[in-house]
This record gives structure tokens, sequence and C-alpha cells, in this order.
């Protein structure tokens, strides 16, 4: 098995240096235009080289595709098109209002906006939580 996941790692590597000399190639602009495809590349090749523990049967499996890395980063990128959890985010955004400590303002609000801030907050509904919410 050990033999088997080194020719694995080895294509994997291999198919992420194709990528790259592929990426190399492109404009600034297409670069942009494509780089979620990128990110789920690069995010597959970290995920399956240092996190996955893979079974003999798995190995195998990619084995059989030229390029695995590809195969496998597809499903990952469908998966990241979904932009279902998006709105959970956004709660998370409004509901907790980290960003206001942790990013820059466009202007410090008055104390006006900042009780008329609070207390919207404070009137506001309460949202299921995310587990409630897709029952």
């Amino acid at each position: 098995m050990q033999d088997k996941l080194q020719e694995l790692y080895d294509r994997l590597d291999a198919n992420l240096a194709a990528f790259q000399l592929a990426w190399e190639a492109k404009s600034k602009a297409e670069l942009i235009d494509g780089s979620r495809e990128i990110t789920a590349i690069r995010d597959t090749q970290e995920y399956l080289t240092e996190s996955h523990g893979f079974e003999p049967e798995e190995i195998d499996y990619l084995l059989l595709f030229e390029n695995p890395l590809q195969v496998v980063a597809d499903k990952w990128l469908e998966r990241t098109e979904d932009l279902s959890d998006f709105s959970f985010a956004l709660d998370e955004v409004f509901d907790k209002q980290d960003a206001l400590q942790d990013y820059e303002l466009k202007g410090k609000p008055s104390v006006l906006e900042q009780l008329q801030n609070a207390a919207v907050t404070a009137a506001k509904p309460i949202r299921p939580a995310k587990e409630q919410e897709e029952r």
C-alpha cells in the first residue's frame, strides 16, 4: 500500500506542477477570473497530501485517473459553488458584529448611530440556529 500511496502523491504533485505551468502562462485577468478553480485545485492538493487518510481502495481508484487532482478538485468546486451556506455567514456578520472590531470602518459612527445600531440589534428577532433551519 505504501508504494501505491507514494505513487498517488507523486501523481498529485505532478498534476499540481502541470497546473502551475499553465497558470504561469496566463494573463493577470485570466488568473483573477480563474481564482476559484485555482483555489479549489490548491486546497484539494493540500488536503489530499496532508490531511486525508487514504483507504487502499481509494488509492487504487484515484490511480485510475491521469489527473486525480482535477477529478477531486472539480467535485470540491461543485460543492463550493453552492452559496446556500452564504446566508449563514452573513447572519454571523450581522448577529455577532465581530466585524466592527476586526475591520477598518468607513468613518467613526456618531454616538447617535451607535445607539441606533444597538437598538436595532436588540430588537432583531432571534433566528434559528443553522442546524434548526436545515430541518
